[in-house]
């Protein structure tokens, strides 16, 4: 029972092939039909009629095989021709499609003097159009490149010889152009798209070298390394406004110790108050927890003292910063002394 024949997909080998017409010097070993002697002809179809077997039992490695090796005898189209159908039943399209474009060349030479090898020419031309919308192409075209350039596309390096129409795998794919030591002179990605042949340009003139600095450069150079750093950035009005709030926190603070050294100032003097009566000449021992309890409540009225002082300071400065600029300037400072808590400024 015969084989079905697996669909055609794309496959790359090396991933980047010749995409113009190849030359046949080192593709094969064999001669030219026209060239060949009986004893090489026997041999040549030997391996011809084993391949076309192996063809027609879709055996495609064998048929690879006995074609390649028919072709190292005898260089005949038609024997090529069946080479690439073989690769492109296989599903190797990329080498299909190149050896299809050496069997156009070839029998398109060879036409000249045997006109049977025109029909040969013309089933390859057609074949190979079909492979070829199955794969994916980049059209290189180099201008201003040394002769020792390499072009790289996909990662696989492409002779020179073979410049022009090259496969590539479908998706990004990066071009690139460097010379002999590697310097990249230039350098394109894009994408590639099965069926399509994407253009890419490159320009291999090395880029010019940046004019030497003159000696009225290096002194501008060296004046601006001199100038003192910019002045701090003056912090805008919306900014200073920002800072309302947290005055407000502060100020109620202040204010909240300043009630509390209040209250406890009273529960202070009404403790002592109540030791003093009955404290002459000296305090009975059951009043020490009163003693106590008085101490606390002076300690908490000057911690609040404190607090109420600071937070009411902490506010007023910070209202005061926070205020918007105007163009009349204001001084202003805070003055605390024993007996008094204010501001004292100018205008």
């Amino acid at each position: 029972m015969s084989r079905r024949v697996s669909p055609f997909r794309p496959t790359v080998t090396g991933l980047a092939l010749a995409g113009v017409l190849v030359s046949r010097v080192g593709l094969a070993a064999g001669v030219s039909p026209t060239d060949a002697t009986p004893a090489q002809r026997a041999e040549a179809s030997g391996h011809l009629a084993a391949g076309k077997r192996a063809l027609a039992a879709e055996d495609w490695d064998r048929a690879t095989t006995e074609l390649r090796a028919s072709l190292d005898v005898v260089d005949s189209p038609n024997t090529r021709l069946q080479l690439a159908r073989a690769l492109r039943n296989s599903s190797h399209l990329a080498d299909a499609w190149t050896e299809y474009g050496r069997v156009i060349q070839s029998a398109t030479s060879l036409a000249a003097t045997e006109a049977r090898y025109a029909k040969t020419a013309e089933a390859a031309t057609s074949e190979r159009g079909e492979v070829e919308g199955k794969l994916a192409f980049v059209t290189v075209t180099v201008t201003n490149a040394p002769a020792t350039a390499r072009l790289s596309v996909g990662g696989q390096e492409v002779p020179q010889g073979q410049w022009g129409a090259i496969i590539a795998s479908p998706g990004t794919v990066d071009v690139v152009l460097t010379d002999t030591a590697g310097l990249e002179l230039a350098r394109e990605t894009v994408h590639a798209a099965t069926g399509e042949k994407t253009p890419v340009a490159l320009d291999g003139r090395p880029a010019a070298a940046p004019p030497p600095r003159t000696a009225s450069a290096q002194s501008d150079v060296d004046r601006r390394e001199l100038e003192p750093a910019p002045a701090p950035v003056v912090v805008p009005d919306a900014d200073r406004v920002s800072l309302r709030p947290y005055a407000y926190v502060a100020g109620g603070v202040g204010v909240a110790g300043l009630v509390t050294f209040a209250v406890f100032g009273l529960m202070s003097n009404a403790t002592y108050n109540d030791l003093q009566s009955v404290c002459h000449p000296g305090c009975p021992p059951g009043k020490q927890s009163e003693i106590d309890t008085g101490r606390s409540q002076q300690t908490i009225e000057d911690i609040a003292l404190g607090v109420g002082l600071v937070g009411l300071a902490t506010g007023a400065t910070l209202w005061l910063v926070g205020r918007p600029s105007t163009p009349s300037s204001t001084a202003a400072s805070l003055v605390v002394a024993p007996g008094y808590l204010g501001l004292r400024g100018s205008l």
